[in-house]
């Protein structure tokens, strides 16, 4: 099986902040502290920072590849400032569009297993997601997001906003 992918990171928009649990995660950017080469600029990376208490969400809007046949799993890299040794829970999930978008929810609140965060400062750990996929077809119209479950008593990084970096829909092929 041949797995496709849809980066959805760097990109997407925040929730407007009109519904419960529609917090918004802070866009940032991090600019690298070692010297440029010539003719180079200095590395950027932009990163979304999820706050270690209040749920906050982060959207993306794509078509369904059209080679889409089945599975959906987010797969991100996720690190944190300072060193912040325990567990985080991701959430997400996914809305399909079929007639008016006015009205879609989201299939489910999906969450992640424990993501262990590395002992080192700003040193990114890869976590997945499994997102719940009722419905889904190629070409359809969706919406996904994805927060941190701060409240979830799992999640022990109670000190630290957590920074995705990069991410990933990740599905099966026809």
């Amino acid at each position: 099986m041949a797995s496709g992918y849809v980066v959805l990171f760097p990109g997407g928009g925040a929730p407007d902040g009109s519904g419960t649990g529609n917090n918004t995660a802070a866009l940032s950017y991090e600019v690298s502290t070692g010297s440029q080469t010539a003719n180079t600029p200095k590395v950027t990376r932009y990163k979304l920072l999820f706050d270690p208490t209040t749920d906050e969400h982060w959207l993306f809007q794509f078509k369904m590849p059209g080679d889409y046949a089945s599975g959906g799993t987010l797969r991100g890299q996720i690190g944190v400032a300072a060193v912040s040794p325990g567990n985080v829970i991701m959430k997400g999930g996914i809305s399909e569009s079929s007639g008016n978008r006015t009205d879609d929810v989201f299939l489910a609140g999906d969450v992640s297993a424990a993501v262990t965060m590395p002992g080192t400062a700003n040193q990114g750990t890869e976590f997945t997601l499994a997102l719940t996929m009722t419905n889904i077809v190629a070409n359809d119209e969706v919406v996904v997001f994805l927060g941190r479950d701060a409240d979830n008593a799992s999640d022990t990084v109670n000190a630290n906003d957590v920074e995705l970096t990069s991410l990933n829909f990740e599905y099966v092929v026809a």
